[in-house]
């Protein structure tokens, strides 16, 4: 055992067995720790502080409300690790061939439904908000990374066109930056646990990033994931019945626009982001999220049907149509 670690670890653990879980990008330290049928899952987040506090942050507002999150057996402030409760290996994305994709969605679904309806805005709760800086800076990463990459001439004309155009097109909005969003509500950050009932079958993690923004964030990040391309049929129903069953203060074609919209940019943000993480970490597998997030952009572009930004994506991407 890794002496660092058998030191960080509370000592009724230290006689279990401990499987290190592979998680991407992250500066934090994931472990399994298992003795016959116990098991418990070992967090370290010694290389980023800040994370530490934020998830102690957003998990004590989340056990509060009536979904399933892991409950917290035991953290060490000086280490800044903890033991949380394992909802096992049942991981959204590993199990799409196994269980109704219909099923799983729905229960993810009621889950937003739940913390859309439960949690107000609470500037105690201490959790940043999104704004237009928030936005450029991240759409800024397809330029600074996937424009590069993508070896587009004349870079510089299209660089003023693009942020003109996706800052007009902001402003057309309304939006409202004051709903819990837990900002990676992927599939590959819920866990399907079969012996609950209903929407508490689905459970979540990673939700140490969580901010106030737009209520479709978390809806489109799961309908929309950028990493696995699942069939979109239900898209539509899910939009609906979120819309119906929490409190919009919108029109069902404002919230389908803001969808479209925040997804659009949350993709156009990706394209960049996979490029920059192949480089930065020497991972080169990053790159084969490009179609996937390429495909899940241009549905929503087309939904969508801002001409400004489709005429600015035939630029970038010749066979999308911008008549």
């Amino acid at each position: 055992m890794n002496f660092d670690l058998r030191n960080k670890l509370p000592k009724e653990f230290l006689n279990y067995k401990i499987e290190k879980i592979k998680i991407e990008a992250s500066k934090k330290l994931l472990f399994r720790l298992s003795k016959g049928s116990k098991s418990f899952i070992f967090i370290d987040f010694s290389n980023y502080i800040d994370e530490y506090e934020n998830y102690i942050n957003v998990h004590s507002i989340l056990s509060k409300i009536d979904i399933s999150v892991p409950s917290i057996i035991e953290k060490n402030n000086q280490y800044k690790v903890l033991v949380s409760e394992d909802l096992g290996k049942l991981r959204y994305d590993k199990i799409l061939d196994d269980y109704s994709l219909g099923d799983l969605l729905k229960n993810a679904v009621k889950t937003l439904t739940t913390i859309k309806n439960s949690i107000e805005f609470n500037s105690s709760f201490n959790l940043h908000q999104y704004k237009l800086s928030t936005f450029i800076s991240e759409i800024s990463e397809m330029i600074d990374y996937y424009l590069p990459y993508s070896e587009l001439p004349f870079l510089e004309d299209l660089k003023k066109d693009f942020y003109n155009t996706w800052l007009e097109s902001y402003r057309e909005h309304d939006f409202d930056f004051t709903n819990f969003v837990h900002k990676d509500f992927n599939i590959n950050n819920l866990i399907h646990i079969p012996t609950r009932k209903h929407h508490l079958k689905c459970g979540i993690i990673d939700f140490q990033s969580a901010f106030w923004g737009e209520s479709c964030w978390d809806l489109f990040s799961l309908l929309e994931d950028s990493r696995i391309y699942f069939d979109d049929q239900f898209n539509e129903y899910f939009m609906e019945y979120y819309y119906i069953n929490t409190n919009q203060q919108v029109t069902l074609e404002d919230f389908k626009s803001k969808y479209y919209f925040l997804n659009c940019s949350r993709q156009t943000r990706l394209l960049g982001r996979w490029v920059k993480l192949s480089k930065e970490l020497n991972q080169k597998w990053y790159l084969k999220f490009i179609p996937i997030t390429y495909r899940r952009l241009q549905g929503s572009l087309i939904k969508l049907n801002n001409k400004k930004l489709l005429k600015l994506y035939s630029k970038i991407f010749p066979e999308i149509n911008n008549d």
